[in-house]
């Protein structure tokens, strides 16, 4: 299973983590007041019983108490078996001092230790009432004492009424209650889950989708649903980092282009330099031969005497001679420098072009690059072209010689400099410093550092052409360079350039 599946089970979790919170929350709060008004009716119903209990017992007791004296047993028969006609869940008995039930005992279909918590109120021969069983009960029972005129105990009058009544209505505000939370589960399950997915689930999984295309490479932002919450902000800044993360992916491949494009121009120019010092060293080893040869050849032209044959083969040797003069003089053409275009510049310009440049490769290496420029730096009469490129060939050997963890130090500062015999005339020159920490040079090293084809980087492809190139521009700009180094103490390269256009070099 691949991330994005994970991810889309998490965002799944999430919404039905969400729906089971608020339905436990709703059902916990629906239940606990079903319980609390079944409590409450319970109450209820148990005190207005109660109520109508005692008030039925006082009624009969009066009753009662009036026959006994009046000596009208059988008014107190029928009395009591009206009463049991009319309310069969009601039985009423008259217990006498003797313990003897009138007009019969109560039955015995009664539990057991029911009929054992009524002689022990019956012994009491006090007004009580109590429920059977206390919790749950069955029944009600009311024990109300029977008295003559004087005071006289003449019995006890005993209710016990079957609450079937009550229970069957508490059975059903019970089923009532399991009834509704059934359908309060039925109804807030789908409900909450198809607001989770539209609010949460539907806007995490755009999100999921997003985070795949910027994976994918596709920074197209997602389309905005009007959520006023956190969710909406949460895909603006989305959509806002997806647009800053195109923008920089862009500038990083205009970046890498122009970088290769300086880099396909460098070696172009190394090429080219190249050819240029083999085309100058031919030029001036076989340039005399070739003169020779050919004045040699026009003379043995030149002379009538000569046979025929001689004279065919010194023409011969004249046209192949010019020929490879020719040859000779186009590859100098070829390689020869454009003329370079000299103005007023701010030596800061081409430095930082040069440190913008690198500052990645400079990142890559874990190298630190520190410019430092004056602020009152003059401007320089020079070629931006090719200060630049002295800049680039003195930057690139110090970042090739700094190891993981150092650091290139880049200061361009103004200067005056004592020229003449007796240093008595200054000249307005600026400064520019370039220093590692990294592995140094050696004094043999440095003594051929500025050679055309002398390098110590053969294994990474250097062709010892680059500060060549720099010391030539140099002192096309009648400036000079000059290298201070030892080994493990790292490199120095001082550039000093004239400020005015120079009437003479800055030695």
């Amino acid at each position: 299973m691949d991330a994005a599946n994970y991810n889309t089970l998490d965002f799944m979790r999430i919404s039905t983590k969400l729906t089971l919170s608020l339905t436990s929350i709703g059902l916990l709060i629906f239940i606990s007041y079903g319980f609390y008004h079944l409590s409450i009716e319970q109450k209820d119903l148990t005190r207005n019983i109660s109520l109508q209990t005692r008030l039925l017992g006082k009624s009969l007791q009066i009753a009662i108490e009036n026959a006994m004296r009046d000596k009208q047993l059988a008014d107190i028969t029928e009395l009591l078996k009206g009463l049991e006609q009319i309310e069969p869940e009601l039985n009423v008995r008259i217990y006498d001092q003797q313990g003897k039930a009138f007009p019969d005992a109560i039955g015995t279909f009664y539990p057991s230790e029911f009929q054992e918590r009524l002689h022990i109120a019956l012994k009491d021969d006090e007004d009580d009432q109590f429920f059977y069983p206390e919790k749950n009960p069955e029944y009600i029972t009311l024990l109300l004492p029977l008295q003559n005129i004087q005071g006289e105990s003449l019995g006890v009058l005993v209710f016990v009424r079957t609450l079937h009544e009550m229970r069957r209505d508490l059975d059903i505000t019970r089923r009532n209650l399991a009834i509704s939370t059934l359908a309060f589960i039925l109804i807030t399950v789908p409900l909450c889950t198809l607001i989770c997915l539209i609010y949460i689930g539907r806007p995490l999984q755009r999100l999921t989708e997003g985070m795949k295309q910027i994976r994918d490479g596709n920074f197209s932002t997602l389309p905005l649903i009007n959520h006023q919450d956190e969710i909406g902000a949460l895909l603006k800044t989305f959509n806002t980092m997806a647009s800053e993360l195109a923008s920089a992916r862009q500038k990083l491949k205009e970046e890498a282009q122009s970088r290769r494009h300086v880099q396909t121009a460098l070696q172009e120019a190394d090429k080219l330099i190249t050819i240029g010092q083999l085309s100058a060293g031919l030029a001036h080893e076989i340039g005399s031969p070739l003169q020779i040869l050919k004045g040699r050849s026009e003379h043995l032209v030149l002379c009538a005497d000569q046979p025929e044959e001689v004279i065919r083969h010194a023409r011969i040797l004249a046209s192949q001679t010019d020929r490879i003069t020719r040859i000779v003089q186009q590859l100098l053409d070829f390689t020869r420098r454009h003329p370079p275009h000299f103005t007023h510049i701010n030596l800061s310009e081409p430095v930082n072009a040069v440190l913008d440049l690198l500052g990645y490769e400079a990142h890559k290496k874990q190298v630190e690059l520190i410019y430092e420029a004056s602020k009152e730096l003059p401007l320089i009469y020079a070629d931006g072209d090719g200060i630049q490129q002295i800049v680039l060939n003195l930057i690139t050997n110090a970042l090739s010689a700094t190891g993981k963890g150092g650091r290139v130090f880049v200061a361009a500062e103004p200067y005056q400099l004592s020229i003449g015999p007796t240093h008595n005339e200054a000249v307005d020159v600026v400064q520019l410093t370039v220093r590692d920490n990294g592995c140094g040079m050696s004094p043999e090293i440095l003594e051929h550092l500025f050679d055309p084809f002398f390098t110590t980087r053969h294994a990474q492809g250097g062709v010892g052409l680059g500060l060549a190139v720099a010391h030539s521009i140099v002192t096309a700009h009648h400036g000079t360079i000059k290298a201070e180094s030892a080994p493990g103490l790292g490199s120095t390269i001082t550039l000093i350039l004239p400020v005015e256009k120079p009437n003479h070099g800055v030695d």
